[in-house]
């Protein structure tokens, strides 16, 4: 009997170190973790396409959203980077995206761009940047949005919070609560 509670507790303990491994490593992501995938974009119940076509980003525009210099420590990023995007809204900002009317996103609202260099319907993604509306006070200078590169393979965040590159360019949209929008098609 004394064998079986040995082999029962360390069995106890070798589980709690795995899962104690598995946080510490990673191997479980943390709540607050990004993720996203883009190959969920498909999923028409959680996203909407917003253009039907790609949106010709114009050289002035990507230039405006040029890399911020003096990033000794990051990599330097270049959100525009190509010149053709495809843009989706999640369900929770999708009355927001499309309405006539200028609304402010609710929390929750994340907005996803698509960077292409071609308009060929058989592009590869560059880069995906996305917008997530938090809670209110989180950084209010950008109406609470919250900004993320991802990479090419649309899972790996790049970079995440409040970035200057992409602050800087959307800080003169207030009247849009901070969205760009040529791209959307009246309903």
């Amino acid at each position: 009997m004394a064998t079986q509670i040995k082999v029962g507790l360390v069995v106890v303990v070798t589980g709690m170190v795995l899962i104690l491994a598995f946080v510490v490593l990673g191997a479980v992501p943390a709540k607050d973790e990004p993720r996203f995938d883009a190959a969920r974009l498909k999923d028409g119940s959680s996203w909407t396409q917003v253009n039907a076509e790609p949106y010709y980003v114009t050289p002035a525009v990507a230039a405006a959203c040029a890399p911020v210099a003096g990033l000794a420590s990051k990599k330097t990023i270049d959100p525009h980077d190509s010149t053709y995007i495809t843009v989706y809204v999640n369900k929770i900002g999708r009355d927001a995206m499309f309405a006539k009317d200028v609304r402010r996103f609710p929390e929750g609202s994340i907005i996803v761009k698509q960077k292409f260099k071609t308009e060929s319907p058989t592009r590869t993604p560059v880069l995906y940047t996305l917008m997530k509306k938090r809670e209110r006070g989180y950084n209010p200078e950008v109406g609470d949005w919250e900004f993320s590169v991802v990479g090419p393979d649309g899972k790996q965040v790049q970079e995440i919070g409040k970035l200057e590159n992409c602050e800087s360019c959307h800080r003169g949209k207030s009247d849009t609560d901070f969205v760009y929008r040529p791209y959307v098609k009246p309903q």
